[in-house]
């Protein structure tokens, strides 16, 4: 009995002194894990450094191997995409401005000390204190506050310059971006200058060979040569119309700013346009009328009635003969529309995009007869922005166009 209760007494030590032994060993296995795992998050150790687990640790090992290992990898196509980004900041040739949610500016590339006024070291400072060119700091600002993209056009020095300022974090913070597009300016100015200079030199031959032409159609000719002289009126005129649109083009694009606007009356405008295009639309048995209320908006008289005349001018071109012709105004919203509709062969839908370009024509050979120069929708677009107006179609084959120019109350 005695013999019994000893071995049993000496099991239990036994077990105890193993169990205890056991602990320590995973002690201290645990501390030199916990030690590997600090180094590895200071980025001492690129490896858990701990070996030989206790076996009832081993899971726990193998599965912090795998962890360690995985993050490994992340961590090093992170650092690649960051090395790759931080390669395209610095080489990019837009400059580049990062504002915190506080206001001040985090990082400025390379290119921003090559297009912008940096003084110093901008970092931790407000933009217009780093950096003195108001409208970076005017995009920034409207940005912000909008929670929109904003931009402004700004000559620095020798250089024409787009500001843009992009919204970050919901419009806490904001990236400031600076085009150079100096270049591309010349190069506009470069061409409508070609253009300009071309086309006055081409007005005075043409309205020689118009003036020709008219004397030549009064003399008793054989009638053998009456389509000969018929044909160069027609083309002579035509290139006229086209030279004229081109100058008037190239006169709006030159400004480089929008046109003057004052409230004014549209309707004795709309009439004033009515009453010229009138007799060809008589000539053709169309009614052309005018609908709706005298209405008052912020236009230039000039630009608006060039560009209504276009349109009401296209429309009689178009519209078969005996068809019917509208001028419409009406208030929407806020602002004022001005419709010109008709009962014409209508245009599909696939044409519209590109429907205001220069020289882009549905079918080419109509327009040619009808004597289109194929601008006189650019110009009315052009005029419209002119005026900080919008124009823009509704039409489908087979059931007319409406043209709607969308002016500012």
């Amino acid at each position: 009995m005695n013999f019994a209760l000893g071995a049993a007494v000496l099991c239990l030590v036994g077990t105890f002194a193993w169990i205890t032994w056991q602990r320590r060993l995973a002690r201290r296995w645990l501390d030199r894990l916990a030690h590997s795992v600090r180094r590895y998050a200071r980025g001492e150790d690129r490896r858990l450094a701990v070996d030989a687990p206790p076996p009832e640790l081993e899971s726990l090992s193998l599965a912090l191997d795998d962890l360690v290992r995985a993050l490994g990898e992340e961590a090093s196509g992170m650092r690649s995409e960051l090395r790759l980004e931080q390669e395209m900041v610095r080489h990019t040739p837009n400059g580049l401005v990062l504002v915190d949610v506080e206001g001040r500016v985090r990082m400025v590339n390379p290119a921003s000390r090559v297009l912008l006024p940096v003084r110093g070291d901008p970092t931790g400072r407000v933009p217009i204190d780093a950096i003195p060119l108001a409208e970076l700091q005017d995009v920034i600002d409207e940005c912000r506050e909008k929670n929109a993209i904003a931009e402004r056009s700004v000559v620095y020095g020798p250089r024409d310059l787009v500001v843009r300022g992009l919204p970050l974090d919901g419009g806490r913070a904001a990236l400031g971006v600076v085009l150079d597009i100096t270049t591309v300016r010349a190069a506009e100015r470069a061409r409508r200058d070609f253009v300009s200079n071309v086309s006055h030199e081409l007005r005075t031959p043409i309205t020689t060979i118009v003036g020709f032409a008219e004397a030549l159609g009064d003399e008793p000719l054989p009638e053998s040569s009456r389509p000969m002289i018929e044909a160069i009126q027609r083309n002579a005129r035509r290139l006229h119309a086209l030279v004229d649109d081109v100058l008037h083009l190239s006169r709006i694009e030159s400004r480089g700013e929008d046109l003057a606007c004052e409230a004014q009356s549209l309707r004795p405008l709309v009439d004033e346009v009515v009453q010229r295009v009138g007799p060809r639309a008589e000539a053709r048995r169309q009614s052309l009328v005018v609908e709706g209320p005298d209405l008052e908006a912020s236009i230039n008289a000039d630009a608006f009635v060039h560009a209504l005349g276009n349109l009401v001018d296209n429309a009689v071109k178009y519209t078969p003969e005996g068809g019917h012709i509208a001028v419409r105004l009406a208030t929407a919203g806020h602002g004022v529309e001005v419709s010109v509709v008709d009962d014409g062969p209508g245009i599909d839908p696939v044409h519209h995009p590109r429907l205001f370009e220069r020289f882009y024509r549905v079918d080419p050979g109509r327009s040619r007869d009808v004597g289109g120069t194929g601008l006189g929708l650019a110009l009315v677009k052009h005029l419209c922005q002119a005026m900080r107006a919008e124009v823009s179609v509704t039409s489908a084959p087979g059931e007319g166009s409406c043209f709607v120019i969308r002016l500012r109350p």
